[in-house]
């Protein structure tokens, strides 16, 4: 009983919350299919305006800050990012046929991504037609995906060591090269069982799984699972999961570890805090604020993904097999700005951490007698009891 009223006060609020969907939003729900509308009258021509030489004229001229601003990336993350991606594109193009220019190209799919602004206007701002935008789109969002793996990276060991040092100073714990957490990314209700989308918030939506350093840069990511799936069960499904179960030592060389929150299991390799069931002493809740200070980091690193590239406040698109893709593009771009100097960091974060939500979802994760399990138990005592030591 208690669950059908819950999907009922779900969907009551989804249906409200579609009659209030924006213009450019509806604009966007079609362009992403790459259709083109039918004539108003086969006599009348309609006219597209667009903005003469914006890209020639306008663009040039704007200031370090004026660009960033729009664009959500500064010159020399753009000048890095349209190097790689023009060599994938060129290495990939088997069409036979000029393409348009990639410095258009890239620069109106990062308009895109860092506004709300519908296809129309957008191609309008460029010079290019809607379809050609959408091809385009495709095309960016593909070669960002070949280059994710040379870009969101696992720390070699002597970035594990700087991991540690910086990790270290936040809060005092020593090993952790890495905050783990989910969030999730909204989307339009999809085609195929939409009920499974509903997340806890009662709105469509598919997960992001991200790891991330001390400099709110991700190492790892894991997008596409369905917003009503828990934390641990996409956890425990990820290819991070997989790989670090088939080679832990190839992860984490000198038992160095991530920290999750309440939601992740407790293992050698992640140490998520204490759950409070009424008796924690000093030494518990020690450990729990220094997890919390620590794990702070993956929070500001959503934070700036949504602050910079707020398409992903509402990723209306029809294609759902383009979704996770799109959000893993959103990661890599994320990544190769840190890497830039970013001087506005701050500011995307404040302006995007307010639409990080968590997936509060927790499952039975105690798993006693594992063996893996155990482990991890007795490694968060160690730690526990290191911390407690250090305030006496």
């Amino acid at each position: 009983m208690l669950i059908n009223k819950r999907k009922l006060i779900c969907g009551l609020f989804i249906l409200l919350s579609n009659q209030f969907i924006s213009e450019s939003e509806i604009m966007l729900h079609s362009a992403y299919d790459i259709d083109e509308e039918p004539a108003i009258s086969k006599k009348r021509k309609v006219v597209i305006i667009r903005i003469d030489n914006y890209l020639e004229k306008v663009i040039p001229n704007l200031s370090e800050k004026q660009f960033q601003m729009h664009f959500r990336i500064n010159y020399l993350a753009y000048d890095k990012l349209l190097h790689v991606i023009t060599t994938e594109i060129k290495k990939n193009n088997n069409i036979g046929r000029p393409l348009i220019d990639i410095h258009r190209q890239l620069l109106a799919v990062l308009w895109l991504l860092a506004t709300p602004d519908s296809f129309r206007s957008v191609g309008e701002r460029f010079n290019m037609g809607k379809s050609s935008l959408s091809v385009s789109f495709v095309r960016i969002i593909k070669a960002l995906n070949n280059i994710a793996a040379k870009v969101i990276v696992w720390p070699t060991r002597e970035r594990m060591e700087e991991a540690k040092q910086k990790f270290s100073r936040i809060a005092g714990i020593d090993g952790v090269i890495g905050a783990v957490d989910g969030t999730f990314i909204p989307i339009k209700a999809p085609k195929n069982d939409p009920e499974v989308y509903i997340c806890r918030k009662c709105h469509y939506a598919i997960t992001l799984q991200g790891i991330c350093n001390a400099t709110l840069q991700f190492i790892d990511v894991f997008a596409g699972y369905p917003g009503s799936v828990s934390d641990t069960r996409i956890f425990r499904n990820s290819d991070i999961y997989t790989a670090v179960t088939e080679n832990a030592v190839g992860y984490f060389p000198n038992e160095e570890f991530i920290l999750g929150d309440k939601a992740y299991p407790c293992l050698s390799w992640c140490i998520p805090p204490y759950i409070n069931t009424g008796n924690m002493n000093v030494a518990k809740r020690n450990f729990n604020m220094k997890v919390s200070q620590t794990r702070q980091v993956i929070e500001r690193a959503f934070g700036l993904l949504f602050g910079r590239l707020r398409r992903l406040k509402f990723l209306d698109m029809n294609r759902q097999d383009l979704i996770p893709a799109t959000v893993v593009a959103c990661c890599a771009i994320h990544n190769l700005c840190i890497d830039s100097e970013d001087l506005l960091l701050d500011e995307f974060v404040n302006e995007g951490i307010q639409f990080v939500i968590g997936n509060a979802n927790v499952e039975n994760i105690e798993n006693r007698g594992n063996v893996l399990h155990e482990n991890g138990l007795h490694k968060r005592n160690q730690l526990c009891e290191q911390l407690y030591n250090e305030l006496n």
